[in-house]
């Protein structure tokens, strides 16, 4: 009976001591998992961050130039608006262009209109999305462009100021090519991953165009 109970104790033992030994295996197998994860994090946050600083400013530029463009196009529609409302030529008594005059009234209301909707567009922080494949955030030119795509919402919000400008360019023999262009600049903040960085902004946008025959005219604003 002794010796029944000295083998179940020995039995026992080893039993216990082997699964006390499994589970601190296990245990450090799992906190060097998470240690291992934790530097792969630190290690891509590292990497991945002049990244996404750049993206996100180019992808912010590209979507506030396809909002200004539209924002354009829409209000040059809505006014009633076009080339040869915005501006008045002079010919003189053997046909050649003398000067091109353009009307204040009607470039002030698009100029405004276009600023004031952009304006109230960025107040309300607008709000877009941007898709990165997983494999541009490694430096490795194979990879780049390649993997599923992560999303990431950004918020854009800032200050805008826009202007026409004219502008004369030769066209060809004895003609000249006239255009309307309205620029826009803007001190915006882009809200990305917990990150605000702050990006200027200019673009231009052609308003309208003509063709002069005959020598570059002088232009009354």
């Amino acid at each position: 009976m002794l010796r029944l109970k000295r083998m179940a104790r020995i039995r026992f033992g080893k039993r216990f001591r082997s699964r006390t030994n499994a589970g601190g295996i296990a245990g450090l197998i799992s906190v060097l998992l998470v240690l291992l994860l934790m530097v792969c994090i630190v290690h891509f946050e590292y990497e991945a961050s002049p990244f996404m600083e750049e993206y996100t400013e180019i992808k912010a530029k590209q979507m506030m130039s396809e909002l200004f463009g539209e924002t354009v196009t829409r209000k040059t529609e809505e006014l009633g608006l076009s080339y040869e409302s915005m501006t008045e030529i002079s010919y003189s008594h053997n046909g050649e262009v003398q000067a091109v005059s353009t009307d204040v009234n009607s470039i002030n209301k698009l100029k405004n209109a276009v600023t004031v909707e952009l304006a109230d567009i960025l107040n309300d922080e607008y709000e877009y999305i941007a898709e990165i494949p997983i494999g541009s955030f490694f430096d490795s030119e194979f990879l780049s462009g390649s993997g599923i795509k992560l999303k990431f919402n950004n918020t854009v919000t800032g200050d805008v100021r826009s202007d026409f400008r004219s502008e004369f360019e030769t066209g060809g023999f004895n003609q000249t090519v006239h255009r309307l262009y309205i620029d826009i600049t803007g001190e915006l903040i882009v809200i990305a991953g917990g990150r605000q960085e702050p990006i200027s902004f200019t673009d231009s946008v052609l308003v309208g165009e003509t063709v002069l025959v005959g020598n570059v005219p002088n232009t009354v604003y």
